[in-house]
């Protein structure tokens, strides 16, 4: 009787070993070669479970995002405080060196998706998959009251997407620069001052 190998399995293995790679050795190190080795398979086991480098990345960064995101459906929304909110945003900074290690597979998408289409596809993917997050942040913030109605859901949420990329840039690339003290502060006063009307010209 021929064996039944089990697909799903055989991708959650792999997936499993990218991410202990970027554990180890941080995501620059991330190769066919290296992943296959880590899961204990021949490289060809790759490209016939989950294809493409990009494609194994993109499984990876889905895998991140559905963690955010069964994060942000645990909470209770329609509770909402200034507190639950930061702490919301906070957890999408790499701050610590374990999430530094896991958030390298954005800057690697990052640094190849000039020139590889399928990187930038999985780079916008996971772009798209951070913003639906905040929008419905955001949404239930305004229907809490926490959001002056002068401001726009969507622009903030491109306000709040910028800031979160630009404190995960200087925290990846200057681990130093930002305490996690001081990154909650910048992100409270971010939540405080949606509760603010829009200054004058900043539309």
């Amino acid at each position: 009787m021929p064996k039944i190998v089990d697909h799903d399995e055989r991708r959650r293995v792999i997936v499993e070993a990218l991410w202990r790679v970027v554990a180890r050795d941080g995501a620059h190190e991330v190769s066919v070669r290296h992943v296959a080795a880590e899961a204990g398979m021949p490289k060809s086991s790759i490209g016939h479970y989950v294809g493409t480098m990009p494609q194994l990345l993109g499984l990876a960064v889905d895998e991140l995002v559905q963690a955010n995101t069964d994060y942000i459906l645990g909470l209770d929304l329609l509770d909402l405080d200034t507190d639950k909110v930061t702490e919301v945003l906070f957890t999408l900074v790499p701050v610590s060196e374990s999430r530094r290690h896991m958030s390298g597979v954005w800057l690697l998408l990052a640094a190849r998706a000039g020139a590889d289409p399928e990187f930038a596809e999985v780079l916008h993917r996971l772009n798209e998959s951070v913003a639906e997050g905040l929008n419905e942040l955001l949404t239930a913030m305004s229907r809490r009251g926490m959001m002056n109605r002068s401001r726009s859901i969507p622009v903030e949420v491109r306000r709040v997407h910028a800031l979160i990329d630009g404190l995960a840039l200087q925290c990846m690339t200057d681990p130093e620069l930002r305490s996690e003290r001081e990154v909650r502060a910048i992100l409270r006063d971010a939540v405080e001052a949606l509760a603010e009307p829009v200054a004058a010209g900043t539309r």
